[in-house]
């Protein structure tokens, strides 16, 4: 099977939309959303103006909210949906999306588990006219991606090669499985996970009856979920300036300075504009 020797690396939430249509609950949310904007902040992210469906706000690295006439909305993506779900779930518990997601790390190709899973869910679905729309998107390297269902569906999954998705090392050799569950389920969604053992149990459990009533084998209760405090370093948009600035930019003024232009470089950088603490560095060039 697919997941045979697989190893579970990451389990939990993955997304998480929740909103508030009275002005007081509005308030506490956008209150608790300004301090974890701070805290995106802190790790490196840029904070930039955000508009949705009406909505006005601020995003910044996994954290996305805004406000409008009727109430407010407050998205988290990624680890953030997974550590801070909580925080906003007491105040209002008015979830619209949750996403549930299980990584596991195989010895054999991503690529090649997407398609075996895509398989099983064919061969599970042949011939029932009924059955949803099942889609696998490939490329000519390593990328793979299965899709079950439709977006605007409540329940929509996808099985896809998370290093390929993600572009970070970190996931390599690792395929995810998705649920994103939306419209009624959410809530029932979080009592069940809320009543298991752990979140990530009740995650793990939800997911693996998914797959299994649809043709996809799991060994989800073989693993044991690790903390949610232990995935891998997110790439911050700090980050990613840096490394475009080393790939991008540095060549052509290593280039420059070869040829003596010091001061060219530093004033088409704008570095002698820079405070006075960052002049030995710009002194250095």
């Amino acid at each position: 099977m697919w997941y045979d020797n697989s190893t579970l690396v990451d389990c939990g939430f993955d997304y998480y939309t929740c909103t508030a249509k009275d002005t007081p609950t509005s308030k506490l949310l956008l209150i608790k959303a300004e301090g974890f904007l701070y805290r995106e902040e802190q790790k490196g992210n840029f904070p930039k103006s955000w508009r949705m469906k009406g909505y006005s706000g601020w995003r910044c690295g996994q954290l996305e909210f805004g406000w409008r006439e009727d109430g407010a909305i407050v998205r988290l993506s990624g680890s953030l949906a997974a550590d801070g779900w909580w925080d906003f779930y007491q105040i209002s518990e008015r979830c619209s999306r949750i996403d549930l997601q299980a990584t596991l790390k195989l010895p054999i190709s991503p690529k090649e588990a997407v398609m075996e899973i895509h398989e099983g869910a064919l061969n599970f679905f042949s011939g029932i006219s009924s059955g949803p729309k099942i889609t696998l998107w490939t490329d000519n390297r390593y990328g793979a991606s299965m899709y079950l269902g439709c977006r605007q569906s409540d329940l929509y999954f996808r099985a896809y090669n998370k290093a390929a998705e993600s572009n970070q090392d970190c996931w390599q050799g690792c395929v995810r499985l998705e649920l994103e569950v939306k419209g009624c389920l959410p809530k029932s969604i979080i009592k069940y996970c809320l009543a298991s053992d752990t979140v990530q149990a009740g995650v793990l459990s939800q997911l693996r009856m998914y797959c299994e009533n649809r043709g996809i084998s799991t060994n989800f209760l073989l693993g044991a979920p690790r903390s949610f405090y232990e995935r891998p370093t997110i790439a911050t948009d700090e980050l990613k300036s840096l490394e475009w600035l080393s790939m991008a930019v540095r060549p052509s003024v290593e280039r420059l300075l070869d040829r003596g232009l010091y001061n060219q470089v530093s004033d088409a950088l704008g570095l002698t504009e820079f405070s006075p603490k960052c002049k030995p560095i710009c002194d250095n060039l």
